[in-house]
C-alpha cells in the first residue's frame, strides 16, 4: 500500500525535478516506510530521498536541475516483503521496464508460479515484481490474472510508453492531468497540485455533481482538468507518438444469473467464495485487524476471519450520550461468541469536532456529511494496525437499501402516474409517491436515493454555471448493458456510483491519512461474480432484505447482532450544527458568501431551512476552496 506519482514530458523537458519530489512528498502519509525516485533521459537514473532505505543511491534533492523525459516518485507502506528488495521504483533485470505500484495482489504467489514455469526468475518476495513480470509476459492481458486492489504505472524505457491501470472496483485511486506538453498522475489530487505544473481551478460540472451525489462521478473531479482513471480501466500514453488510449478490461457481470441454482446451492457458492476472499485478504507480513460495527456485514467478515486468524483484533467505535444510536452491545455479543479480542473506543461530539477540518481536507473534495471514517482510521492507527478489514459491499450486493425494497412500489406508482397527478398533496406520503412516480428510468429512480440537492436547487444556488445531472447515471453506467431485472440494475448502480465513486474515495483517503490499508472481502471481484450468478429472488425474500446473506450470517453471529435494525454509520449533524459547531459554521458560511460564487440569498434560504446536510455541503465547499484553491493560487 503506497503512494505513487509520475510525470511524462511530451517535449524536451523544461520541468524541474523538484516537481516530482514535491508530488511524492505530498504522499508521505500513504507511505512513511520508504521513498524512491527514477528519472528517465538518456538512461534510467534512480535516486533516493531523505527517508529512503536505498541510501547508496544519489539523493534526489541534489539533482533538481537535471533534465528528464519522464519521472516516477514513490512512497511505501510496507505490508508484503518488508525487506529492501521490495523497494520502488522497481525494474526488471534489463532495466527496460520500471514500475510504481499502490495496492496488493492477493494471488501474487499463484501468478508467480505460473511465470516461473515460463522461465522467469524473481529477486524479491513482493507482489510488485510479479505485476512487472506479468506485464512483460502478457502486457495488458496480465490484468485478468490479478485478484487484488491496485493502481500502478509501468514505463517502457525502450518504446517510451507509459501504462497505467486501476483495479476492477476502484479501491485504489489514480488521478491524472494532461496538457499539450505534460502528463501527470498521482494517488491523490493534491499530488498533482503540488507539482506546481498544474494550477487548481474549480471544475463547475464536477462541483455540480458533487452537490447532487456527494461526489463527482468518474471520471470527473471538482478540479478543472484533473480526472480519475475509471475502475476496471487501463491507459496507455506513448511519449513519442503523443498518443492516448484508454480501455475497459472488466465490468460488473450483469445478466449472468443462473436460475437453476437452489437456495442451498447459492449458500454454498457464497460461503466458499467469501471464505476464499477472506483468506486472500489475510495474506500479509504485518498484523491484520478488522472494523466491526454491530451490523451484519462487518460482524460476519470478522467472525469468519476469526476462524482463519483466531487472534484477530476487532475494533468498534462507540458513542456517548449525545449520539442517538450505539452498536457496542451487538458487536460485543458476536465478539464474545468467537472469543475475539474486542477493542472499543467511545467518542463524543468534541472529538468529532476536533477532526472536522482535517477530515474535510483528507477527502480533497467537498463532502456533505461529517464523517466518522476519520475517527475509525485513527483508531486503527492507535492500535498499531497497518491493515484493517471492512464489511463494505453487503448492502449493495444483497439489497440492503430502501431503493431495492421499493422497486415494486415505484413500478406500481408509475402505472398510476396520471391518476396521482389529480390527487392533492395533502399528506407527505402522497407527495413522496407522486415524486417517485415521475422517475421514468431506473437511473433516475436510483438517483433519487442518493441526491442531496436537486438540479433545480443547485441551479438556484450556482451563479456562473448551468448544468443538469438528470440522466447522468444512465449515460455513465447503463451504456448498452442488458440488465436481467430491476434489482440487478440498482445493485449495478450502487457498485459503480456509490461504491466506485463515493465510498472507495472516502475510505481510502481517510485510512491512508493514518498510513492504514483497508481491505474489503465483500468487494472481491470473484465474490461479486458469484453474487451476480445467484438468482436475485434469494436476496430479498418474503419482504426480508439481504435474506441470503442473513441465512449465512445466522450460523456465525450472535442472536443480538442478527436482531439489530439497520442503523448505518452516521452522526447527528443537526445537533452538531445547532450547538457545538454553530460558530464554526457561521464563520465558514460568511467566508463563502464573500466569494460571490453562489447566490447569497439561496445560501440564506438553505440556512433557514435547517437542513444540516445541505448546510454542511456549503461549509465543506468553503473549507475545500480555502485549502486547495486559495492556498495554491
Amino acid at each position: 500500500m503506497c503512494g505513487i506519482a509520475g510525470i511524462l514530458c511530451f517535449n524536451d523537458s523544461t520541468k524541474s525535478v523538484e516537481s516530482i519530489y514535491k508530488m511524492t512528498q505530498s504522499l508521505r502519509h500513504r507511505g512513511p516506510d520508504d521513498e524512491g525516485y527514477i528519472l528517465f533521459s538518456e538512461k534510467p537514473a534512480p535516486f533516493c530521498g531523505d527517508e529512503s532505505l536505498e541510501k547508496n543511491l544519489p539523493n534526489i534533492k541534489n539533482h533538481f536541475h537535471q533534465n528528464f523525459n519522464a519521472a516516477f516518485g514513490f512512497r511505501q507502506l510496507k505490508i508484503i516483503d518488508l525487506s529492501n528488495r521490495s523497494h520502488q521504483p522497481m525494474c526488471d533485470e534489463s532495466q527496460r521496464y520500471w514500475i510504481v505500484f499502490n495496492g496488493e495482489i492477493y494471488n501474487y504467489k499463484e501468478v508467480r508460479e505460473e511465470l516461473k514455469s515460463l522461465g522467469y526468475s524473481f529477486f524479491s518476495n513482493s507482489d510488485t515484481e510479479v505485476i512487472l513480470k506479468a506485464y512483460i509476459q502478457w502486457k495488458e492481458k496480465a490484468l485478468h490474472k490479478f485478484n487484488g486492489m491496485f493502481a500502478f504505472s509501468i514505463y517502457d524505457f525502450k518504446t517510451q510508453e507509459l501504462f497505467l491501470a486501476r483495479d476492477r472496483i476502484g479501491i485504489k485511486p489514480l488521478y491524472y492531468y494532461q496538457d499539450t506538453s505534460t502528463f501527470l498522475f498521482g494517488s491523490s489530487m493534491n499530488s498533482i497540485i503540488q507539482s506546481k505544473i498544474y494550477k487548481p481551478e474549480i471544475h463547475w460540472d464536477g462541483l455540480w455533481q458533487n452537490f447532487r451525489f456527494s461526489v463527482a462521478q468518474n471520471p470527473s473531479t471538482c478540479f478543472e482538468g484533473i480526472q480519475v482513471l475509471e475502475p476496471g480501466h487501463f491507459l496507455k500514453i506513448n511519449r513519442q507518438k503523443k498518443s492516448f488510449y484508454k480501455s475497459q478490461y472488466w465490468e460488473v457481470p450483469v445478466n449472468t444469473q443462473n436460475h437453476s441454482l437452489t437456495l442451498k446451492d447459492s449458500i454454498h457458492l457464497l460461503e466458499d467464495s467469501l471464505q476464499k476472499s477472506i483468506q486472500y485478504r489475510l495474506i500479509s507480513d504485518v498484523e491484520v485487524g478488522s472494523f466491526m460495527s454491530g451490523g451484519i456485514d462487518s460482524c460476519l467478515v470478522t467472525a469468519l476471519t476469526s476462524k482463519e486468524q483466531p487472534n484477530i483484533k476487532a475494533l468498534t467505535l462507540g458513542f456517548r450520550n449525545e449520539f442517538d444510536f450505539n452498536e457496542i452491545e451487538e458487536a460485543k455479543a458476536t465478539a464474545k461468541l468467537h472469543q475475539i479480542e474486542h477493542i472499543i473506543h467511545t467518542t463524543d461530539a468534541q472529538e468529532l469536532i476536533d477532526t472536522v477540518e482535517s477530515s474535510t481536507i483528507a477527502y480533497e473534495e467537498p463532502y456533505s456529511h461529517i464523517s466518522l471514517n476519520f475517527l475509525l482510521a485513527n483508531m486503527a492507527s492507535k492500535n498499531s494496525l497497518k491493515v484493517i478489514l471492512n464489511g463494505m459491499g453487503g448492502d449493495e450486493l444483497f439489497g440492503g437499501y430502501d431503493a431495492f425494497y421499493k422497486i415494486p412500489y415505484w413500478k406500481q406508482l408509475k402505472r398510476f402516474n396520471n391518476a396521482l397527478g389529480l390527487i392533492p398533496s395533502f399528506h407527505p406520503k402522497i407527495k413522496k409517491g407522486k415524486e417517485l412516480s415521475n422517475y421514468e428510468s431506473l437511473g433516475a429512480f436510483y438517483s433519487h436515493y442518493h441526491t442531496n440537492f436537486t438540479d433545480f436547487e443547485i441551479e438556484r444556488l450556482f451563479k456562473n454555471k448551468t448544468y443538469h445531472s438528470d440522466g447522468l447515471i444512465e449515460s455513465l453506467y447503463e451504456k448498452e448493458l442488458n440488465f436481467s431485472d430491476e434489482f440487478e440494475a440498482i445493485s449495478f448502480f450502487h457498485l459503480k456510483s456509490y461504491i466506485g465513486n463515493h465510498q472507495m474515495r472516502a475510505l481510502d483517503k481517510t485510512l491512508m491519512s493514518f498510513s492504514t490499508e483497508g481491505r474489503f472481502p465483500l468487494l472481491d471481484h470473484q465474490f461479486i461474480e458469484a453474487c451476480y450468478r445467484i438468482p436475485n429472488k434469494y436476496k430479498i425474500r418474503n419482504g426480508v432484505q439481504k435474506y441470503l446473506l442473513k441465512k449465512i450470517a445466522k450460523k456465525h453471529l450472535a442472536r443480538k447482532t442478527m436482531k439489530m435494525k439497520k442503523k448505518g454509520l452516521s452522526v447527528p449533524q443537526k445537533m452538531l450544527k445547532d450547538r457545538v459547531l454553530k460558530e464554526f459554521i457561521f464563520d465558514s458560511i460568511n467566508q463563502l458568501k464573500k466569494r460571490h460564487i453562489f447566490h447569497n440569498d439561496t445560501i440564506d434560504q438553505i440556512l433557514s431551512s435547517n437542513d444540516s446536510v445541505k448546510t454542511w455541503q456549503l461549509v465543506s465547499t468553503e473549507l475545500w476552496i480555502q485549502n486547495f484553491i486559495d492556498n495554491n493560487a
